[in-house]
This record gives structure tokens, C-alpha cells and sequence, in this order.
């Protein structure tokens, strides 16, 4: 991925997820393809989401920072397929 794509907003659903994790300093599993197109897996806190020229954002505690369109999967949850039927375990991690 280089910083010139254009950007893909992730599912809002997914984004609550996100929020949610962050809220709680959740350790989570992280999956995300760098500015290398490498793809990369952590173990993190979510320290905050933010948009910027209307591109959304994640900085992680481990020091990484990049574009939502980046990610692959958070706790096993696919970005790309994240539809919440059951709203009782809409949170649980």
C-alpha cells in the first residue's frame, strides 16, 4: 500500500469495534499490511482513532500509526467481512 491510494473507509460497525477496544486498553491481536506491503501481526493497546483529510487513522502503544484501510484483522475479526447480527456479543472479545 503506498500513501498516495486513495483511501477505503472500513465498515462503521467494524469502527465501533475499534472504539470499543480502545476504551477498555484492550490488549488485542493486530493484523495490518505496512507501507512495504508487508503484512504484520501484533499484540497491542488501540491508543487512539482520528481522521485526518478525511481518512481514518489508528495509533497503537507499540509506536505504529496508519491508515484503518490498512488493517487485515483484529482478534480474528476480518475487517472487510465484520457484520454484527447479535447485538448481546456485539463487545465480547
Amino acid at each position: 500500500m503506498t500513501a498516495f491510494q486513495k483511501y477505503t473507509p472500513i465498515n462503521c460497525s467494524f469502527f465501533d469495534r475499534l472504539q470499543h477496544w480502545s476504551t477498555r486498553k484492550e490488549i488485542v491481536e493486530i493484523i495490518f499490511i505496512d507501507k512495504d506491503a508487508n503484512t504484520n501481526t501484533l499484540r497491542t493497546r488501540i491508543l487512539d482513532l482520528f481522521t485526518k483529510n478525511s481518512e481514518e487513522f489508528i495509533v497503537l502503544e507499540s509506536g505504529h500509526k496508519f491508515r484503518l484501510d490498512q488493517l487485515i484483522s483484529v482478534n480474528g475479526l476480518m475487517v472487510s467481512s465484520c457484520e454484527i447480527d447479535n447485538p448481546k456479543s456485539r463487545y465480547d472479545s
